[in-house]
């Protein structure tokens, strides 16, 4: 499911070290059944960094799913998941030099994202809109402005999702997660 990042960087023409992943941070994501029932979750233990390359990689350890209630997480882990077969889900992205160069000089910043987002043993493209900015103490934040759609069917989820409902006895669950994330990155 999710995923998201960022960047290669030079200021002053000197290559700038790497970003990691700092506080403060969030993956939410939204469910929805019975048609109009939504509810957020989101997942606790993930990290991404930012390399002087540009290559950035954000990891979400699925087991870390935080639906407010333990059976559920539970069923999601074993049935959806299919934990310990798939541990994590993770997006890749590179992005030009200027972007961090430019938030880094406190430029705010609207970027189209594009990466892989590799999840359940699936690899597929995806895309949102990202607010890039620095902030008053010189880390970087990346906001989603649009949310990743993640749609079952493509990451081979569909059959968990009949069986989440099934066991839930829900008339249905929709295939379709927006997934949301502010992720501060720090130049370490």
């Amino acid at each position: 499911m999710r995923s998201l990042v960022l960047g290669s960087m030079f200021l002053s023409g000197l290559a700038m070290a790497d970003w990691q992943l700092d506080q403060p941070s969030a993956i939410h994501f939204v469910t929805t059944k019975n048609t109009n029932v939504s509810e957020v979750s989101s997942f606790k233990d993930f990290d991404a960094k930012i390399t002087d390359k540009g290559e950035a990689v954000l990891t979400i350890n699925l087991a870390s799913v935080d639906t407010r209630i333990g059976i559920r997480d539970e069923r999601m882990e074993k049935h959806l998941f299919e934990l310990p077969q798939f541990t994590d889900a993770k997006f890749e992205t590179q992005i030009p030099a200027t972007v961090m160069a430019d938030a880094k000089a406190g430029k705010t910043q609207l970027v189209d994202l594009e990466g892989t987002l590799s999840l359940h043993g699936e690899r597929a493209d995806s895309q949102a809109k990202v607010l890039i900015a620095a902030t008053k103490d010189g880390k970087i934040s990346v906001t989603s402005v649009t949310p990743f759609l993640i749609d079952a069917e493509t990451f081979s989820l569909a059959a968990g999702v009949q069986k989440l409902r099934e066991i839930a006895g829900l008339k249905t669950i929709s295939n379709i997660v927006p997934v949301t994330f502010t992720l501060t990155f720090a130049d370490k």
